[in-house]
Order: structure tokens, then C-alpha cells, then sequence
């Protein structure tokens, strides 16, 4: 059985797939339109139907018919067939940005909190008494009398419809990448173009302490498991089912070698692994010395296009390029991922373009911060992102390079008096505050915490809050690796493929294969009015119960095995 996801190519088909396969959802089969009408809704239980992709509206009719023979849609913006059959009247359209609170599971690892909307919404009037409200959605700021239903819920003939007022892959994107709009073309006057200044407008009371984007993308996920007819396995999204990871780096800048030593010894010793980032032509780093520093960690390209803050986009990403391809020609090393300096930027997704020409896997180039806005800290603010997700257009192009927000910086957060940005968190207070954002990480949201340690600082001032990254994030379980690690992990996730999973009415069988690794997949340990009574898996261990996203799992590790079978009896 499996999830299917309309993709014409047309609209954010693509990046729809993109974030249901970072969370791990294996079972999604793309469904062209022409397919609607005969789609077996035994094999295909739940289809997901983004906006965009049907803009003349001639799949309506056949996804109605899905609908009626027994199949559940999930459809963003609905036109009126489908909005009608869901039960709404759509009353026009409401201005962004917008909140959407939940009233009832699945959570998406919220407890409380608004998820932000941005993107076109509609204004909905509930016509039927038995479209079940999932959420509610309403302006940012504005009263209660202005909120209206956000996502519900109809059974239509032998089926249902279960209708988005947004459009969620949209809004994801926006949220994370920011809004084209906000697009500069001959830099600014007030410094460096950055991708802070591409963020989306979001309104007041920013949720700005969760990854608010991600955990949106994470809900039609979750929405879409709870409409299948049987418990959804899904391969876990972080290395050997770990509740958190740690992703560190360093920009070398001006460092010296001892110093880029110094840090790679003291973070071996404590148990992690990093990447430095090297401006190919200001470094006093030998090829030599980048040999050394690859026994045990990793390094990539730190572009450097400050000289060229107010030249044409097309400028600034060229010699970026150029940099790039300068420092694989000086130490024979493939720029796996990397960091511009100052975090620099260029237009929109032109110097994403830049570095996939060049084979860059992952940027590192977003922070979630209020740097340079605000003056309170917050581990998510501006884009509520921490998923490696590939970046996408709007228009549903997908570019191969996967976006990694970061989200501390030891000169914004550590820095000393003369650092005038500085938020000058002294270790005491940091360990303190790091505690949490990392309880966070571990027992509710389970993302990265992507980190850039620099060596000139470490040697200076942020030695002991970068240890104290180190020893927090192990004492939560949660590995410390560096960039280029955890993008190899990636790719090699990306090897797996669900082959089947089988339903009996209580038995449940599922088959994984793919090259082998430290993976594993995870089930929830109660579905509906069943619990787990017995299970086994071959190619795998099963460990105990233990708790994801606010629910007790259970955790298949597959142990470099290339093939896993999953079986469970659910009573």
C-alpha cells in the first residue's frame, strides 16, 4: 500500500515529495493526473493532492471520484468541487501572514503553540455540519472574531476529504528560503546582502523558540499517516534512531594553524566532529595541514564575496563559483557543503544554482537568529527551520542542494564588548540556555542544531560554550557531526526504498532495502484502539519502547544490514 501524491509537474508536486521524504515517509508513489480516474484505492488509500498542480481544474472530478470509491484526499486550496465536497464555502481570500492552531492530534510536536501560515489562503464558512474541524487559521495579531477553519475533515461516499485553506508546501518553502519578494539585484547599502533579509513577514508574537516551518511540513505528514488504513512504518529521520543531532562547524577566516588545531584536537577529545570552512585565498592552511585536519574532521570552501557587497547578482555568485572551484584546485578536496563569509548572499536561489553546479550537497548559509533585528534570543526566529530539505522554487523546480539552517554562531552569541552585535551570553548563562533549546531538540522536536564555532574565537572566548555543545548535546544522546557527515548520511538514506508493507486487519509486514548504514525505522507502538503485542524484524534490532514526537515508538536499527523485515501484530 501506499500514499499516493499527485505530481503533473505542475506546482510544488516535487517539493511536496521532499518533505514527506525528509521526515522519512517511504511508501509515497507519484501519481500522474491522467491515473485519477482508475486509481486502486486499496493499493492507494490516501492521496495528497497539492495546490497548483490541477490549475485548469480537471482533476477535480476524477480526485472526487477517489474520493467516492473509498479513498481519503488531503487537498491544499481547494477549487469549489472539491471545497464544496469538503463542506466549506469559500468566502475569498485572507491576507498573510496567518496562524494555524490545532484542536486535535496528531500534534506535529506541538503543545499549545500556533504554526506559522504565509501564502495565499482562503476564508472559509463550514456549510456542513459534519466537516470536522482539525484547525483553526487566523490573522497574526488580530482578533479572535477573525479566525476561521484552517484544515477539516468530511467522509464523502465511501471516503473522505480532508481540505487545507492554505497552501502548505508553499508555505514551508517560503518560510524557510523567504520571500522572493524580499529579493535584492545590486546588494544593500547597509552592508552585506544576507539571507536574513529575504525572510518572510510573519506578524507579531513570532513563534520564534520552535522550528515552526519544519513542524508544518512535519503535520502533513502526520496527517496523512492518520488517514491509512493500517500503522504507517517510516524510516527514522536521524542516524540509528538518536532524538537529536548536533551539526558543528567552524569558519577558519584569518585563523592561524595552531589555533584550527588546537579546536579540532579539543573537539576530538570530547567526541565530536566538525567541518572548517577555509577562504581558498586567505589561508594560512597548507594542503599539508588540510591533510591533517581530514584524519579526523572535515573542510569545505568559505567563499569570500564581500569586495563585490553593492556588484550585480550575477557578479557576486560567479566569484563565488570561482572560489569554490579555487579551493578544490588548492587541496584536492570536493566541496561537499559550505559557508559564504559574513554569510553573504546574492538575489535568491542564484548562488544555490552556483553551488550546484559545482556538486555542493549542502549551504549553511541561513541562520535562525534575530541577528541584526532584534535584540532577544531565539533558536528558531526568522525562518523556523532545522530539517536538511533541498531548496525549491515556486514555481517547483527542486535544486539538489540541501538547506541547512544554523543556529548558533559564537561571534553573535558569545562575542566579547568590542563584538557591538554581540548578545554576550557568558558560559554560565549559555549552558543554561543551550539546556534547553536541546531539551527541546531531544524530547519534542527532534531536528538539528547546526553550529559555526570559529577557531580564532574558540582560542579567544567561545572555547567553553562550543565544549559545552560537545557535552550537552552527548549527555542527550545526541551524536556531534560535522556538515559534510551528516550529508553523507542523507545521501545514503536516499538509497532506501519501501518495498512493501502488508495489512491484515492485525498483522502488520513491512520490507526495507537500501545500502546499509546506522538507519533505522520506526512504528508507533499504538495505533487507533490497538497497541503493539508482538514484534520482530529481520535485518534489524528492535529496541524498547521509547518516546518521538510526544508518542511511544518503537525503533527497528537495521545495523548495516541492507534489508530489513518489520512484523507486527497489533490487538
Amino acid at each position: 500500500m501506499r500514499i499516493g501524491l499527485l505530481n503533473d509537474g505542475k506546482g510544488l508536486g516535487a517539493y511536496t515529495n521532499e518533505i514527506l521524504s525528509v521526515w522519512g515517509l517511504m511508501n509515497v508513489r507519484q501519481v500522474a493526473g491522467g491515473e485519477l480516474e482508475d486509481l486502486d484505492v486499496e493499493e492507494t488509500p490516501v492521496l495528497v493532492f497539492p495546490a497548483g498542480v490541477d490549475e485548469d481544474g480537471s482533476f477535480a472530478s476524477a480526485a472526487l471520484g477517489f474520493v467516492q470509491r473509498g479513498g481519503n484526499l488531503i487537498v491544499c486550496l481547494p477549487g469549489s468541487t472539491l471545497a464544496q465536497a469538503a463542506g466549506v464555502g469559500v468566502d475569498g481570500l485572507m491576507e498573510s501572514p496567518q496562524r494555524l492552531r490545532l484542536t486535535q492530534a496528531p500534534m506535529a510536536g506541538l503543545a499549545g503553540e500556533s504554526l506559522v501560515v504565509v501564502g495565499p489562503s482562503q476564508r472559509w464558512k463550514r456549510m456542513e455540519e459534519d466537516a470536522a474541524m482539525w484547525a483553526v487559521l487566523y490573522q497574526a495579531g488580530e482578533e479572535v472574531d477573525m479566525e476561521g477553519p484552517g484544515i477539516v475533515q468530511r467522509s464523502v461516499g465511501k471516503g473522505s476529504i480532508m481540505a487545507l485553506a492554505f497552501d502548505l508546501p508553499l508555505a514551508v518553502l517560503m518560510l524557510r528560503q523567504g520571500d522572493p519578494a524580499n529579493t535584492e539585484s545590486t546588494g544593500r547599502a547597509d552592508g552585506p546582502a544576507r539571507p536574513s533579509h529575504l525572510a518572510c513577514h510573519i506578524g507579531p508574537q513570532e513563534p520564534d523558540s520552535i522550528p515552526y516551518a519544519d513542524l508544518l511540513g512535519r503535520l502533513l505528514l502526520e496527517l496523512a499517516t492518520s488517514l491509512f488504513p493500517c500503522p504507517v512504518p517510516h524510516m527514522w529521520h536521524l542516524p540509528q534512531g538518536v532524538p537529536g543531532i548536533v551539526v558543528y562547524s567552524g569558519d577558519e577566516d584569518t585563523a592561524d594553524v595552531e589555533w584550527n588545531q588546537q579546536q579540532f584536537r579539543e573537539m576530538t577529545d570530547a567526541g565530536g566532529r566538525m567541518n572548517l570552512y577555509l577562504i581558498p585565498g586567505n589561508t594560512h592552511s597548507t594542503p599539508a595541514d588540510v591533510a591533517d585536519y581530514q584524519k579526523h574532521h572535515d573542510v569545505g570552501p568559505h567563499p569570500n564575496i564581500r569586495a563585490l557587497d553593492g556588484a550585480p547578482v550575477s557578479a557576486r555568485v560567479d566569484e563565488m563559483v570561482r572560489q569554490i572551484r579555487e579551493f578544490e584546485e588548492m587541496f584536492g578536496v570536493p566541496a561537499r557543503s559550505l559557508r559564504n563569509h559574513c554569510i553573504s548572499w546574492a538575489g535568491y536561489l542564484e548562488p544555490v544554482r552556483g553551488m550546484a553546479e559545482c556538486g555542493v550537497g549542502m549551504d549553511g548559509n541561513y541562520f535562525c537568529s534575530t541577528f541584526l533585528r532584534d535584540r532577544g534570543y531565539a533558536p528558531y526566529a526568522g525562518f523556523g527551520a532545522a530539517m536538511p530539505l533541498r531548496f525549491g522554487l515556486p514555481d517547483g523546480e527542486l535544486i539538489s542542494v540541501r538547506q541547512q539552517h544554523t543556529h548558533t554562531m559564537d561571534d553573535v552569541y558569545f562575542g566579547p564588548e568590542n563584538v557591538p552585535y554581540s548578545y554576550r551570553m557568558s558560559p554560565e548563562l549559555w549552558e543554561t540556555v543551550l539546556g534547553r533549546v536541546l531539551d527541546d531538540v531531544a524530547q519534542r522536536f527532534h531536528v538539528p542544531h547546526a553550529t559555526c564555532i570559529h577557531p580564532s574565537n574558540w582560542v579567544r572566548f567561545s572555547r567553553d560554550q562550543g565544549l559545552a555543545l560537545v557535552r550537552l548535546g552527548l549527555e542527550r544522546e545526541m551524536p556531534v557531526w560535522s556538515f559534510d557527515q551528516w550529508l553523507t548520511f542523507l545521501e545514503a538514506r536516499e538509497t532506501w526504498r519501501c518495498e512493501s508493507i502488508q495489512w491484515d486487519g492485525e498483522r502488520l509486514a513491512a520490507t526495507f532495502s537500501g545500502d546499509g548504514g546506522p538507519f533505522a525505522f520506526v512504528l508507533p507502538q499504538k495505533w487507533r484502539d490497538r497497541e503493539i503485542v508482538e514484534i520482530e524484524a529481520r535485518g534489524g534490532v528492535v529496541d524498547p519502547e521509547t518516546r518521538r514526537f510526544g508518542e511511544t515508538v518503537r525503533m527497528i536499527r537495521a545495523d548495516g544490514e541492507s534489508k530489513v523485515e518489520v512484523m507486527a501484530r497489533y490487538r
